[in-house]
């Protein structure tokens, strides 16, 4: 990150932290990297719904699988699976459709992927030599609906995000936290980052499904 300003915990240019250093300048608990950490309503959140038996990952056109192997942070989630794809004919797949939800058909995250091998789609199925693949779906979560939060934990009260405005309940740049000039500008560069990343991404899904369906 060029010219990035200093910070107590990390070095800017190599996010190496220095000797003793426990949490990242925000809190987070992985001092290697700048990131705002999920609050402990939202950790708490992610640990009823992976210990809750009662959510399944549906890959859209392939499979549903039940109780996935759910790991998570303070700001990730993993989602570990296997895709079987049996004695298909070979098949060329470009992208997943991926939804975790609860049993009862709710959406907890969904989100499409591209896949490719040397910016080709990976071919699959029996005849491709490819009959299984073992994934990890990575979701980064910025901040979650309070709504949802306190459906999963009805106890949960208040601010449940460090990025929602104390007045307006909406998701902001400083959201109800006290920041330092260091903090704010390490901050506009994790939004933008994350933006450049998203869109990239929805445009590249965007290029794949229009060359699928025509």
């Amino acid at each position: 990150m060029k010219d990035a300003p200093t910070i107590s915990h990390v070095d800017p240019h190599t996010l190496v932290p220095y000797e003793g250093a426990k949490t990242n300048i925000f809190g987070g608990g992985n001092p290697h990297g700048a990131y705002v950490p999920l609050t402990e309503d939202e950790q708490e959140v992610l640990q009823r719904i992976a210990n809750s038996g009662d959510v399944e990952l549906v890959i859209h056109g392939w499979d549903v699988l039940h109780q996935p192997v759910i790991a998570f942070g303070d700001l990730r989630v993993c989602v570990k699976f296997r895709l079987n794809f049996g004695p298909s004919r070979p098949t060329p797949l470009r992208y997943l459709d991926l939804e975790l939800r609860f049993s009862s058909g709710d959406t907890i995250f969904r989100q499409k992927l591209p896949v490719e091998v040397n910016g080709q789609p990976l071919m699959v199925g029996q005849g491709a030599g490819i009959d299984f693949l073992d994934l990890a779906w990575d979701i980064a979560i910025d901040h979650m609906d309070p709504a949802f939060v306190k459906r999963v934990k009805p106890g949960a009260f208040g601010l449940t995000s460090r990025r929602l405005d104390r007045d307006t309940g909406d998701r902001t740049f400083a959201g109800n936290m006290q920041l330092t000039n260091v903090q704010g500008n390490w901050i506009d560069n994790i939004d933008k980052g994350a933006a450049a990343i998203r869109a990239g991404d929805a445009k590249k899904i965007e290029k794949i499904v229009e060359d699928v369906h025509g």
